[in-house]
C-alpha cells in the first residue's frame, strides 16, 4: 500500500508541476519554460502549462523549422525512456492520472480482453503516422475539445483508454520498457507461475514488465509469494 500511496503523491505532484504557471500567475511571476519539455502528455498551448509539449517540439523539428533545442528534446526523451520506460506513464503523466481518477467513477467497466490487447497495438500505428507526417496532429482544424471529450467519457468505462490505445508517447516509451533501468521485476526463485499478477493488471500486459506495464504496482498487492518488486532492475 505504501508504494501505491507514493505513486498517487508523485502523480499529484507531477500534475501540479506540469501546470506550474498557474501558481506563477498567482504570485505575479512570468518565468517561461516553454523552450523545454516534460516527459509526459501535456499541451504546451495551455496558459497554465509550465513547459512545452514533446509532440509539438518534435513536429517543429521534423518540419524543417528546427528549433535550436529540437534534437535536445529527443535526447531528453530517449534518456528518460532508458531510465524509466513506461514508469513515466504510470507515475509522471498528468493525463494518465486524470484517466485513473475518471476510472474511479462507478460504472460498468470493460475488462481487458483479446480485443483490447490487439487494440493496444494501434498506438504504434499512430506513432508511425506521427513520425511520417509532421502535420498528423493538426488533422485539418479538428476541434480537439471533442476528441478530448471522447476520451474523458471513455475513461469512465475503460481503464486509461488513451494510454492503452492511442498515445504515441506511450508507444515510444514502451519500446524501452525491457531495457529501462527502473521498472517491475520478478524474482524467479519465488514466482510460482500462478498468473495472479497478469490477471489483476488493468493494462494489456501478458507478462510483468512487458511493453504495456506502467509500474502501477497493482500486481505486487496480489502476489502471494512477494516475488515482484518495483525499482532498479540491475
Amino acid at each position: 500500500m505504501f508504494k501505491i500511496f507514493q505513486r498517487r503523491c508523485t502523480q499529484l505532484a507531477a500534475a501540479v508541476l506540469y501546470n506550474g504557471r498557474g501558481a506563477a500567475y498567482l504570485f505575479g511571476a512570468d518565468q517561461n519554460w516553454k523552450n523545454v519539455c516534460l516527459p509526459g502528455v501535456n499541451c504546451g498551448y495551455c496558459r497554465y502549462a509550465e513547459a512545452g509539449c514533446p509532440w509539438g517540439m518534435t513536429q517543429h523539428t521534423l518540419s524543417g523549422f528546427a528549433l535550436p533545442f529540437g534534437w535536445k528534446v529527443w535526447g531528453f526523451l530517449v534518456l528518460s525512456a532508458l531510465l524509466l520506460g513506461r514508469l513515466l506513464c504510470g507515475w509522471l503523466c498528468p493525463f494518465g492520472f486524470a484517466q485513473e481518477l475518471l476510472d474511479k467513477i462507478p460504472a460498468v467497466k470493460l475488462p481487458k480482453n483479446k480485443l483490447t490487447y490487439y487494440l493496444s497495438y494501434f498506438k504504434y500505428v499512430i506513432l508511425l503516422l506521427f513520425a511520417g507526417d509532421i502535420y498528423f496532429f493538426d488533422l485539418h482544424g479538428l476541434d480537439w475539445r471533442w476528441v478530448i471529450g471522447v476520451f474523458v467519457v471513455a475513461a469512465v468505462f475503460i481503464y486509461r483508454p488513451f494510454c492503452r490505445f492511442c498515445c504515441p508517447l506511450g508507444a515510444f516509451y514502451s519500446l524501452f520498457n525491457r531495457v529501462a533501468v527502473f521498472g517491475m521485476s520478478v524474482d524467479r526463485r519465488k514466482c510460482t507461475g500462478c498468473q495472479l499478477c497478469v490477471r489483476s493488471c488493468l493494462m494489456d500486459c501478458r507478462r510483468v514488465g512487458d511493453r504495456e506495464c506502467i509500474g502501477c504496482g497493482k500486481c505486487r498487492q496480489v502476489c502471494p509469494t512477494k516475488a515482484l518488486s518495483l525499482g532498479c532492475k540491475y
